[in-house]
């Protein structure tokens, strides 16, 4: 013998140890379809653990953690109560981040009804949610979807944090940079509310007088019958909680947030461009002035190279836009009321102007004045026959900048409201209203990356005259819909007219002869992005 005994079992291969989740863990997976990972069970779990240890568990309704791994997971109810729905249009579900509601028609139906809860009670509740949009809501993104007893609005249009809670009364947590993150209200009774940001009491009254709970469901994207856009990561609802279980609350779920990647929006950087080319317009046959150029309000290319800008003047006149040859040496056709087939009471002005490359057509915005009044049209041209594709149709007076988007197959319109809506080809609002910087004005959807441009960016111009005008690029990413990320100066640019994109070169209409710019000429100003 060798003086040692070989122990046959201790080398064979151990098995691992079956994880121990606990019961409600393994009751919530086992209604998952499709079912998670193991390392998404586990953060699960944690998640869940946290809240029992807490004692916070037992004190819910509604749990829903939108940011899954799945459309229908998403809108599970961890208590195994009555799960969410979608309560109406079509969100937009986006991996382990969360559903986007457009602020036109969509909204999810978190299916708590405040006055059917069972530990949500009239002087013992509390609710909350983890919204990922940064900017400010005109209307509250989360309450009842028909009166307004109970809502949140994580940052207002005054950069307030505010809430109510079946009552009347708002409790407000102070100014705020971002509506990112947990934002929860809670009445703890028949007087005190508390505004909770991120587990930290934000602010609190004692003389918020209790209501009935509301019998209309609670929604997000939808409240009071006013939509909002945004992007909804978790919600909750339950009876009131101490400062203590506030705090444990916020952090689990931020815990979780982490583990499957939900990180705040990017912050919006800025730089400067410096010009790289300026090109003089020709006068063609409505100068501003004689030899100050053509008037220039939008900018596009058709899949021939050729040039198109609208003539937005000041004096509405017959010519609509000019089409130039593609090295930009010479006009090649301009196209008056009389060549498009329009009655005189279409005199106007073209604002906007964008090619859909999957047809060839162009598309614009025609202001039009006369015996009947101002109004906007949403036009197409076809380059191949040289005339009008089919009756323009009237969209809102306040219509100006115009973005073919390939990827959502409709146009981005920019209006003289400064906000972003998405159409379709029939000028139909296909989304709610997206805040934009003041005098914003046109608009272009990056086709081929170029630079720090990815495919599907959206650029739009702003500024006002006499001043270097700038341009912001808004991407959707991760969040469902446009999002701001970059804002550029245009050095020399004092009356942005238009925004392209061709080769390796930003361009821009610039009126300076319309707009007493410097110089007083309009021309087509290039840049390197």
């Amino acid at each position: 013998m060798l003086g040692f005994a070989l122990n046959i079992a201790a080398t064979r291969g151990r098995r691992r140890a079956a994880p121990s989740w606990r019961g409600p863990t393994r009751d919530l997976i086992a209604r998952m379809d499709p079912p998670p990972s193991i390392e998404r069970t586990a953060q699960i779990d944690r998640l869940i653990g946290a809240l029992i240890d807490a004692d916070i568990w037992g004190r819910l309704d509604t749990l829903l953690l939108l940011a899954a791994h799945g459309p229908k997971v998403a809108l599970l109810n961890w208590t195994g109560r009555r799960d969410a729905a979608i309560g109406g249009g079509a969100p937009l579900f986006v991996t382990d981040r969360g559903y986007w509601c457009d602020g036109l028609d969509d909204w999810i139906d978190t299916a708590l009804v405040p006055v059917a809860g069972t530990q949500f009670q009239r002087n013992a509740a509390m609710i909350g949610a983890w919204t990922r949009k940064d900017a400010r809501n005109p209307a509250a993104p989360i309450g009842t979807i028909t009166g307004s007893s109970l809502l949140i609005n994580p940052r207002n249009v005054s950069n307030t944090s505010t809430g109510r809670l079946n009552g009347s009364t708002l409790v407000a947590g102070g100014t705020v940079d971002t509506g990112y993150g947990f934002t929860a209200i809670d009445r703890s009774s028949s007087s005190r509310l508390r505004q909770i940001i991120n587990g930290r009491v934000a602010g609190t009254t004692n003389s918020a007088a209790s209501a009935t709970p509301a019998s209309a469901t609670v929604g997000m994207g939808l409240t009071n019958d006013i939509y909002a856009e945004g992007q909804f990561c978790a919600f909750v609802a339950g009876g009131t909680l101490s400062d203590a279980q506030h705090q444990t609350l916020a952090a689990a779920i931020a815990t979780y947030m982490r583990d499957v990647g939900v990180a705040p929006l990017p912050a919006v950087v800025s730089r400067t461009l410096a010009l790289a080319q300026a090109i003089a317009l020709p006068d063609g046959s409505a100068p501003i002035t004689t030899g100050s150029g053509m008037a220039v309000s939008g900018v596009t290319r058709d899949l021939a190279g050729r040039w198109y800008l609208g003539n937005g003047r000041a004096a509405r006149t017959t010519l609509l836009f000019t089409r130039l040859k593609p090295d930009l040496s010479a006009i090649d056709e301009e196209f008056d009321l009389t060549r498009l087939g329009l009655s005189g009471d279409f005199a106007g002005s073209v604002q906007g102007m964008t090619c859909d490359r999957t047809t060839g057509r162009i598309w614009f915005l025609l202001k039009q004045t006369g015996s009947s009044g101002d109004k906007t049209f949403l036009a197409s041209f076809d380059p191949a026959g040289g005339a009008l594709s089919g009756t323009p149709v009237q969209v809102l007076p306040g219509d100006n900048g115009i973005a073919y988007d390939s990827r959502r197959d409709g146009f981005w319109i920019v209006r003289e409201s400064n906000e972003l809506v998405l159409y379709d080809r029939q000028g139909r609002p296909r989304t709610g209203a997206i805040e934009l910087p003041a005098n914003s004005d046109h608009a272009f959807v990056v086709e081929s990356a170029q630079g720090d441009y990815a495919v599907g960016d959206l650029l739009v111009t702003f500024g006002a005259n006499g001043a270097s005008g700038s341009l912001l690029r808004l991407r959707t990413g991760d969040y469902g819909g446009p999002n701001q990320v970059s804002i550029e100066v245009l050095t020399g640019a004092d009356s942005v007219e238009g925004v392209h994109i061709h080769g390796n070169s930003l361009w821009i209409g610039n009126d300076g002869a319309t707009n007493s710019g410097n110089p007083a000429r309009n021309r087509l100003l290039s840049y390197t992005p």
